[in-house]
């Protein structure tokens, strides 16, 4: 039964909870089971064109298909660098390069379906915003990406690290490293900011509402951190991810603008690249 229409940005939709639900599970499901993220993917994919055949509302599907192409292919091995921070300064370092073509897979997903549903980016919160959230992302990147890489290198001590990703030691000493950092962090960032805090709290927000949305989209992105880099029990690490995306959505939604937290999640991205790809010991 068609229920009132809801509108947020322009956007229309046909209140269907719960198939919001399901491509909800299906991602939670996806994010936990690596094996079985490319089938989820395929799912989502022909859900999405059936829909669309029999001409009804497609935001539900839209808004897990980006995360979901994310998550398969993150399903695959990453190529690691050369031991011994040998590929530390190096622009096309393999981890680098694989983030990049991740986030590509996520994007050309997403432009896709922005062009298929005659969406707007502005509306996923690809703009500046206002002044003030613009100086409040350059300064995040100037704060944030020093202290995150600090942050980055003391939990390789043993008495710290050995619980969550062993015990190890980084090159600090490259400057040119921040080049390959700087792409590996802007890659992934941008694509998970716009399919988690972008497609899936905006599009989901018809069926679950603002706020259930909002914890849709953090709890997938919290669950998707949860994978093999862990020596260790994951929960801390994904329930801290969890909280995190839901602030982030929040202040997505109020400033208007996926800037501010693109660049905190950026900066804090800088030390997987360092982990990855300048680890000595």
């Amino acid at each position: 039964m068609r229920a009132a229409g809801w509108s947020d940005g322009g956007l229309r939709s046909v209140r269907i909870p719960w198939l919001s639900l399901l491509v909800v599970a299906l991602l939670a499901t996806a994010a936990l089971v690596r094996p079985l993220r490319p089938v989820v993917l395929m799912a989502l994919l022909g859900g999405y064109g059936v829909v669309r055949w029999r001409r009804l509302p497609t935001a539900a599907l839209a808004a897990a298909i980006p995360a979901a192409a994310i998550l398969a292919w993150g399903a695959l091995p990453q190529p690691l660098a050369e031991p011994g921070a040998a590929q530390c300064a190096d622009p096309l370092a393999p981890p680098a390069v694989w983030r990049l073509i991740e986030a590509a897979v996520g994007l050309v997903a997403l432009v896709v379906l922005v062009v298929d549903r005659r969406a707007g980016w502005a509306e996923l919160g690809l703009r500046f915003g206002s002044r003030r959230n613009v100086l409040l992302a350059v300064a995040a990147l100037v704060v944030v990406t020093p202290l995150a890489v600090l942050a980055g290198g003391l939990l390789g001590q043993p008495e710290i690290g050995a619980s969550f990703f062993g015990a190890y030691t980084l090159d600090l000493g490259q400057p040119a490293a921040l080049l390959p950092a700087g792409l590996f962090a802007v890659s992934n960032a941008l694509a998970e900011e716009l399919a988690y805090r972008g497609a899936m709290r905006v599009w989901l927000g018809p069926t679950l509402g603002v706020v259930g949305a909002n914890l849709a989209q953090a709890l997938v992105f919290g669950l998707a951190h949860s994978g093999a880099d862990f020596v260790g029990p994951f929960v801390p690490t994904a329930v801290a991810m969890v909280a995190a995306g839901f602030v982030a959505g929040v202040i997505a939604r109020r400033t208007g603008s996926l800037a501010l937290v693109l660049a905190v999640h950026a900066a804090a991205d800088v030390p997987l690249f360092f982990y990855w790809a300048c680890r000595v010991a």
